[in-house]
Order: C-alpha cells, then sequence, then structure tokens
C-alpha cells in the first residue's frame, strides 16, 4: 500500500503564509506556525522539514518530538526566532502496513471511510479545561481564551504529542489541514464538502476545500493535505 496525496495552501485572510505542508507517498503533515508568536513561518518550515527528513518509518510522535527539538535549537541561535511555536499533524503509513498520527496544537487531522472520523484533539485552553471537567462543553466555548493553545511544537522543552494508530484500508481518505479551513467551514460544511468530493481525486480534493474555506471569508491561512490509501499497482 502507498498514500495518493495532494497539498494546497492559500493566504486565506492574511499577508503571508505562516503554514507549510509535506506529502510523500507514505507520509503527509501539515503545521501552523503560531500567530502572535515572532517567525511562525520560521517554526513550520522547520518542523515540516524535521518531519520529512525523518520519514515514515519514524513513528510520527517520535518525529513530533524532533521536529520540537529541531525549533527550539534553531531558536536559540536566532534571537528574532526566540518563543516561535507551531502547530504540527503528522499521518504516516508504516512499515508494519498501519497508519499512525500524531499531533499537537490545533491543527486538524480526520480520516474518511464511510463516515468521518476525527482523529486529533484541539490543545486549547478551552479544549483541556472541558476534558479535565472543569467546564462543560457550552462553558468551553464560551471561555475568553478558549483558542489559547497549551501544547505546540516550539512552546516547551519537552512535548507531548498526541497520538493514535488503525489499521490501513485502501480506499480510506486522511485529511490533515490548518485551522484556517476548519473556522472557515464549519463542521456541517467541512462534512458537505467531503461527501461530494468522495470520488474526487487528492489534487481537486484539497483545492476544491481551500477554495470553499476562502470563498466563505477564511481570515486566515488555509492549508490542506490528503492521503489516500491505495494499493501499490501491480
Amino acid at each position: 500500500m502507498r498514500l495518493s496525496v495532494a497539498g494546497c495552501s492559500a493566504l486565506g485572510g492574511r499577508e503571508t503564509n505562516q503554514d507549510s505542508w509535506f506529502a510523500g507517498e507514505r507520509l503527509i503533515a501539515v503545521a501552523d506556525g503560531v500567530g502572535g508568536a515572532p517567525a511562525g513561518e520560521v517554526a513550520s518550515r522547520l518542523a515540516v522539514e524535521s518531519v520529512a527528513a525523518a520519514g515514515p518509518d519514524t513513528a510520527p510522535w517520535e518525529a513530533a518530538v524532533r521536529a520540537n527539538a529541531a525549533v527550539r535549537a534553531y531558536a536559540e541561535t536566532d534571537p528574532a526566532t526566540h518563543g516561535m511555536a507551531t502547530t504540527l499533524v503528522i499521518a504516516a503509513l508504516g512499515p508494519d502496513g498501519r497508519m499512525h498520527g500524531a499531533f499537537a496544537g490545533d491543527s486538524v487531522m480526520l480520516v474518511q471511510t464511510d463516515q468521518v472520523e476525527l482523529l486529533s484533539t484541539p490543545h486549547t485552553l478551552g479544549a483541556e479545561l472541558v476534558a479535565a471537567g472543569h467546564l462543560t462543553a457550552e462553558e468551553g466555548a464560551r471561555h475568553p481564551n478558549r483558542r489559547a493553545l497549551v501544547r505546540a511544537v516550539g512552546m516547551e522543552a519537552v512535548l507531548r504529542p498526541g497520538h493514535w494508530t488503525r489499521p490501513a484500508v485502501v480506499g480510506e481518505r486522511y485529511l490533515l489541514c490548518s485551522d484556517g479551513l476548519t473556522d472557515a467551514l464549519d463542521e456541517q460544511a467541512l462534512l458537505a464538502a467531503l461527501t461530494g468530493l468522495r470520488a474526487a481525486d487528492p489534487r481537486q480534493c484539497v483545492e476544491t476545500l481551500v477554495r470553499l474555506a476562502c470563498e466563505a471569508g477564511a481570515r486566515d491561512n488555509v492549508t490542506a493535505v490528503v492521503g489516500d490509501v491505495v494499493a501499490w499497482p501491480t
């Protein structure tokens, strides 16, 4: 098995693009430089380059830890980038024939089979307070600092990425995206778009999703990467 892949990115409502992405035959990744922190575009680029260098045979959670080290090491050499950070989502078709993923921050990762399943959880203050039982979902959605990141690549010396493992099944579609996409397209709109694009190839899928987000008034950079699990040609 391998992945049939494509990626697409747009400025959205920003003047510069702080998103980075990678798409290979067994590895896909998306990083979104943290806004409000310096050099977000540098952090996202370094993270994705580190993941790509680690390759698909490295467990994604280990690749995320390496990316964290790379971002922090760079920041120590360049004062202009001190404090930079980035979100990161990774999915890889491992040598064991299973799909493995890791995530840090609030970028999104999901899988589409006959339904759509979310594979990542946001590392935000609002989500953490709800998960810990301190707030209800409604209260978390209204919290003034609900979007504040509590975990991201480069934020702390030790990164604890979320992770998952599942069987790789031909026909499944993995979508990794920055929150610029999911902020512009609510859950219902995204599900409708994915359903309508189920038969489309990865290139058409990502280009359509990014276009729809921009048309919906995306205020942030919009990046989407798709990996379809396919069989090796015989």
